[in-house]
């Protein structure tokens, strides 16, 4: 199924993406003739690269079909990385910009927002080295590394949105305004009103072209950067060593080849994009479903919250792979722990977080256990401890006796990791463990 979906995504954004922009002619003016030198050109996809936006003289240095693929492989690179994005993007801007005029530059251009972001990164590059000297920083820090790269999502948004629609606009408006002359043709017209038709449809399309482009941008701008927070969420709960290391070099690996692929291979750098944005937008609701669990457990751990355990509204909760597996629950819905008026344990979600309300009904409590976990309580089964059910926000954390009782579980028992560290992967990828 993943391969079906992936080929079609892939085919679709391979002839869309070539149609609107190497069929073109220039972006420019085209009729220069003048040569750029090396140092121009790369100083123009640099350009195009990190600027929010592609000025006039960067325009005209970049053939059409360029200014596609480099706003493509930007938007795409910025998403995998917003914090790394929105650091470079404020040093960059900040650096070219003529010491007179940095007042009037955007507050996420100036020292006093990407010094700190700078400091932020160098903390989150080397956190693996302090963690191991100082345990305890670990964790609060990669809950802050989670909870920062969603708060850079954001901000970085609106900026490569703008600057991905703003250079696909005009193309993308060209082939609507073909479009529409040839299904709406004017005819038995004056020659001033023959122009004035040509002005509004041509005005028309380019407002629709910008419009379909900022929605085609946001959209993979959220899948990719959802795909890629997986990476912050599972570093955040591992519990084996060195994994967090090398999942951070697998990203920067990512942004690093296809930064390189865009400069020195322009078309291989576009088609590796398509690939990441294709497969970001078939894993859109299990990296959906991650990333809403990550914002709990980062904002749990920073803010120190403390949850009240009730049966009515619940407690918060999320499906693991041993309640896909008994119940058909998506891994890692995000829903309450609660009591049907029979007594039986239910859980209640809604999916997407905003459609209609549905209840699985797990059935009598004297089947489970309060598990005792690292960051947070567990429901697991009674005859297999270390096959939870349900985890549990980490706001419950050293209540697993008071949820015994409330719900009236079995026992409390200890809930380890168990397995190895391919069994732990297997089960955070919904798949049942080995053997």
């Amino acid at each position: 199924m993943f391969h079906k979906h992936g080929l079609v995504i892939v085919a679709a954004l391979v002839l869309t993406v070539r149609a609107w922009g190497m069929a073109a002619e220039p972006a420019g003016n085209g009729a220069s003739g003048t040569e750029t030198s090396p140092v121009g050109a790369l100083s123009a996809m640099v350009d195009s690269f990190l600027s929010p936006h592609t000025d006039a003289t960067t325009a005209e240095r970049l053939t059409r079909g360029e200014l596609v693929n480099q706003s493509f492989i930007a938007l795409t690179g910025e998403a995998i990385n917003p914090l790394l994005g929105i650091t470079v993007l404020g040093i960059y801007n900040y650096c070219r910009t003529a010491p007179e005029l940095r007042e009037s530059l955007p507050p996420w251009d100036q020292p006093v927002v990407w010094v700190p972001l700078l400091m932020i990164l160098g903390l989150m590059l080397f956190n693996s080295t302090i963690g191991e000297a100082v345990p305890f920083l670990k964790m609060p820090l990669n809950a802050f590394g989670d909870f920062i790269n969603k708060a850079g999502a954001v901000v970085v948004l609106p900026l490569v949105v703008m600057m991905f629609a703003n250079n696909l606009a005009r193309p993308v408006a060209e082939q609507l305004a073909a479009v529409s002359g040839m299904a709406f043709p004017v005819a038995y017209a004056g020659e001033a009103g023959a122009a004035g038709a040509a002005g509004l449809v041509g005005t028309a399309a380019s407002g629709l072209a910008w419009l379909l482009s900022a929605l085609a941008g946001t959209a993979m701008y959220l899948a990719v950067w959802m795909t890629f927070n997986v990476i912050d969420v599972l570093i955040l709960i591992c519990p084996f060593p060195g994994l967090d290391a090398l999942l951070k070099t697998f990203r920067l690996g990512v942004v690093g080849g296809l930064t390189a692929l865009g400069q020195v291979w322009p078309n291989a750098g576009l088609v590796f994009a398509i690939l990441i944005v294709a497969v970001s937008l078939v894993l859109a609701g299990w990296s959906f479903r991650l990333s809403v669990f990550g914002l709990v457990y980062s904002t749990d751990i920073i803010f120190f919250r403390r949850g009240v355990l009730t049966t009515d509204p619940g407690v918060v909760a999320f499906s693991t792979s041993g309640a896909r597996n008994r119940f058909g629950l998506p891994l890692r819905t995000l829903g309450r722990l609660t009591r049907t008026d029979r007594g039986d344990l239910a859980f209640t979600y809604r999916p997407l977080l905003v459609l209609p309300r549905k209840t699985v009904d797990l059935g009598a409590p004297d089947g489970y256990a309060a598990g005792v976990g690292f960051l947070n309580p567990f429901l697991v089964d009674s005859a297999a401890p270390d096959s939870p059910v349900l985890r549990l926000a980490p706001r419950y954390r050293d209540r697993e006796m008071l949820l015994e009782q409330l719900f009236g579980l079995s026992a409390t028992v200890a809930c380890g990791v168990g397995g190895s560290l391919r069994e732990w992967l297997r089960a955070q990828f919904g798949r049942p463990a080995a053997g």
